[in-house]
């Protein structure tokens, strides 16, 4: 879905840290990064967990405002107003939450 939707607008020089769903992006954008999966019959090594646990603490921040804007369930659900507005009431979500967020 990554692919098909937003990939082409953004650019190179912006980095993409993803969760590990994204497990393929490296293929379509270069300047990415996600965890690293668990193999079967091995564990991870230390230095695999702590790159997981670092990229986890950048990740925190996004998942937090994910949460936020997912409580007016606007992206949460289907939307199902009349025309094509639902652009429109995502950027004024994100304002509202930005009126919120603690500076």
């Amino acid at each position: 879905m990554l692919k098909d939707s937003i990939l082409d607008a953004i650019g190179e020089n912006v980095k993409i840290i993803g969760d590990s769903g994204y497990q393929g992006i490296k293929n379509y954008h270069e300047n990415s990064e996600h965890p690293i999966k668990k193999p079967k019959n091995r564990e991870l090594t230390e230095e695999e967990k702590l790159y997981n646990r670092e990229l986890a603490q950048k990740r925190i921040y996004i998942e937090h405002v994910n949460r936020r804007i997912k409580i007016f369930r606007i992206c949460k659900e289907v939307y199902r107003n009349k025309g094509n507005r639902q652009e429109k009431r995502v950027k004024l979500v994100a304002a509202i939450y930005n009126l919120m967020a603690p500076l």
